[in-house]
């Protein structure tokens, strides 16, 4: 691994390594702060758990984890061959960029991730730290993106229906950025990150999601379009508890859009009982799933008991919900 740092980057910290060679390895990277570890943490588990005959070097960009995240991390490595280094950006990086809604500069991140990598690897696989593998990633490995910036899945149809005249996307593509396969060489020959921090100053004030919106402006015409399976998007409480439709087959990638996040006790979906099966696998393990607080999630928490025949916590849950709404419904009045 190169000794300088980029600019962006204050420190970089190599947690562990078991993988005893850097040969023939591919590369997975993250943007989080400690909030969001035990979400990567399973979702690198899943990938790890899946694809057993490749190994992986993960890189993980943000603010200092915790003395209790890189425990579980080093514990992951005793599990399987793994590399772990992370990287903490100096504080100016994201100066001028705009900050939108529930979103940190955390979204920017993966801008940064090709520049930071390019002496290290000429491909990346970008992940979301809300994402489950349940598949193989040997295909994606194989293919010849040479003549691409990056490989990404398009949003649902009724995203690109919306974003697409907005944006003015003659294609009709739009893409989630929650799964990128980054060829790091076009990237950086091509200045994406410059080109996209500039669509973000000159109109990223104009956006709902900043980063993904910028990204699909400046790179409309430089991307591989991949089969839906390699991000197969998911709102846990889109439907009513047991109203929801099984996974097409094939699925390689989960992704957990929403406010509703499967290490949400008030999930109660098949794919959130599936990304608890890894859950309780894996180091992280001895979390606890996070309990409700707001009286909506109250709500989804008592119907999700209910469903599941226990039917006295949810009727608990459903008076703590009743309370609270009449509770915050008088505080407003």
């Amino acid at each position: 691994m190169a000794n300088t740092l980029h600019p962006s980057i204050k420190n970089r910290e190599e947690i562990v390594n078991s993988l005893g060679t850097e040969k023939d390895v591919v590369h997975l990277s993250f943007g989080i702060n400690d909030s969001y570890a035990r979400g990567m943490g399973i979702a690198v588990f899943s990938v790890l758990e899946n694809n057993p005959d490749l190994r992986f070097h993960v890189h993980l960009f943000g603010t200092t984890l915790s003395n209790e995240s890189i425990s579980r991390i080093i514990e992951l490595a005793k599990m399987f061959p793994l590399a772990v280094t992370t990287y903490t950006f100096k504080d100016e990086a994201f100066q001028g960029l705009p900050m939108v809604g529930r979103y940190t500069h955390a979204i920017y991140y993966r801008l940064f991730i090709p520049l930071i990598l390019a002496d290290i690897t000429d491909k990346v696989i970008y992940l979301d730290a809300d994402t489950l593998c349940v598949g193989q990633y040997n295909d994606l490995i194989k293919l010849d993106i040479s003549q691409h910036t990056l490989c990404a899945v398009n949003d649902e149809k009724r995203a690109r229906a919306k974003l697409c005249p907005v944006l003015k996307l003659t294609s009709g593509n739009y893409f989630n950025s929650g799964f990128l396969y980054i060829n790091i060489e076009k990237w950086v020959a091509r200045d994406t990150t410059t080109r996209v921090i500039n669509e973000l100053r000159e109109n990223g004030d104009k956006f709902k999601f900043p980063d993904q919106e910028a990204l699909n402006v400046v790179l409309e015409n430089e991307i591989l379009l991949l089969p839906k399976e390699y991000n197969y998007i998911v709102d846990i409480i889109y439907k009513r508890v047991g109203h929801e439709k099984a996974l097409p087959a094939g699925v390689i990638l989960i992704h957990y859009t929403g406010k509703c996040k499967p290490w949400h006790s008030w999930g109660g979906s098949k794919v959130a009982d599936l990304y608890y099966s890894y859950y309780e696998r894996s180091p992280w393990r001895g979390i606890s799933l996070d309990m409700p607080v707001s009286y909506k999630e109250m709500k989804r928490y008592a119907r999700v008991l209910w469903f599941k025949g226990d039917y006295l916590s949810s009727v608990k849950w459903m008076a703590k919900y009743m309370n609270t709404k009449v509770f915050r419904k008088r505080t407003h009045d």
